[in-house]
């Protein structure tokens, strides 16, 4: 619109110079009148003219650059499908190996969790056997042990209580001959007394 109103404006003044620019035979002023008035309409068409072709210069430029810009847009969303899709496909594969990978490490894993587990298994088996067996050992040990501490310590205790039964029937038979000798003492000495 603003190319429209440049033209027209650019025409008016160019046909308004060229009328005055005109030196005409002078003639009368009504000759004078219609001479100028010719040379405006002359100039008018052809500044009619000139917006015209500027207007369908335009138009066709519009036309133009639109389509070139529709060509580029649809080129540029093909371009964008076409890269998503090769995006989207790279994502899959790439999802699968990773998939892939991880099962195979898990794998790996269990069997390493199952046959460390088998390792250890084996391990806490033969210690707990050969713990079991020490026990056995050592209880059979203890148990000899105390059976012979426990004879020893019967055998002199009956002995300590033989030699104490006999030294407390010693000290008895000799503390009985003791009072018996007191007595005899102590009679004899009222028997001396009362004689």
């Amino acid at each position: 619109m603003n190319t429209i109103k440049t033209t027209l404006a650019i025409a008016l003044v160019a046909a308004t110079t060229s009328a005055m620019a005109v030196t005409a035979v002078e003639t009368t002023p009504a000759a004078k009148v219609a001479a100028a008035k010719a040379q405006v309409k002359a100039d008018a068409a052809k500044t009619a003219t000139a917006v015209k072709n500027t207007a369908v210069a335009t138009k066709e430029k519009t036309a133009a650059v639109s389509k070139t810009a529709a060509q580029k847009t649809v080129a540029a969303k093909d371009a964008v499908v076409a890269k998503t899709a090769d995006v989207k496909d790279a994502t899959v594969a790439k999802t699968a190996q990773v998939k892939d990978a991880a099962a195979e490490k898990t794998v790996a894993a269990k069997d390493t969790v199952v046959a460390k587990t088998v390792a250890a298994k084996d391990v806490t088996v033969a210690k707990a056997t050969e713990a079991k067996d020490a026990v056995l050992e050592k209880t059979t040990e203890v148990k000899e042990a105390t059976v012979a501490q426990a004879t020893e310590a019967k055998d002199a205790t009956v002995e300590k209580a033989a030699d104490v039964k006999e030294a407390t029937s010693e000290k008895a038979d000799a503390a009985k001959a003791e009072v018996k000798a007191e007595k005899k003492s102590f009679f004899s000495w009222f028997k001396k007394s009362a004689a």
